[in-house]
């Protein structure tokens, strides 16, 4: 197995809920397509990578340099959704429970190619190569998928994607070497491979 480059979350960072307010869900129940979601309005980061690829793809997307104003945005109505990764959402959640006011939206998620990478010194040609080494090694005998298992199958299953209609987004930021053709690096509701 020769594998370049890994995505380490398998993309998950790309699975992205959408937090709003409980008052506002109503709007999101007939959605499930993308020119539906296109009426809506988005809250972001004012440089985060997903601002851009949510522009790309024509959503209306208002930000902010302050990560804690957006949920304040939220509350405020000055959006209407916030999409978070499931990564990310539950423990957000958990830290907004006293204000019971911020959910997710239970049918739609958002999903683009997104990945994560290990980065090591340009002059450290040795550790590039153990971890490479290291990270073809756990995917040929199955330790990776395990270990990703052990992490965020929980997660997994806390997003309820079986429940929700999945709109596909571009991204057009990827580096070109991304391996975006390798099925088994990516995480996808068809293609898990979480114990195997």
């Amino acid at each position: 197995m020769n594998l370049k480059i890994v995505p380490i979350y398998k993309g998950l960072y790309g699975w992205r809920l959408l937090l709003t307010t409980k008052d506002k869900l109503h709007l999101f129940e007939p959605l499930k397509t993308p020119t539906q979601l296109k009426k809506l309005h988005f809250l972001q980061g004012h440089d985060w990578p997903d601002t851009q690829i949510l522009k790309d793809n024509d959503f209306q997307v208002s930000t902010s340099t302050s990560y804690e104003s957006l949920f304040n945005m939220l509350v405020k109505g000055r959006g209407d959704a916030f999409p978070r990764s499931i990564l990310e959402v539950d423990w957000e959640l958990e830290q907004l429970a006293d204000t019971h006011t911020i959910t997710t939206v239970p049918n739609v998620v958002l999903t683009y190619p997104a990945a994560i990478y290990f980065f090591v010194n340009s002059k450290r040609d040795d550790l590039h190569h153990a971890i490479q080494t290291g990270l073809e090694e756990i995917h040929r005998n199955g330790q990776f998928n395990k270990l990703f298992s052990r992490y965020f199958a929980q997660t997994i299953a806390n997003a309820k994607l079986a429940e929700k209609e999945i709109i596909k987004l571009e991204n057009k930021h990827l580096p070109p070497l991304t391996p975006v053709d390798n099925r088994t690096l990516w995480f996808t509701p068809e293609n898990n491979q979480l114990d195997k």
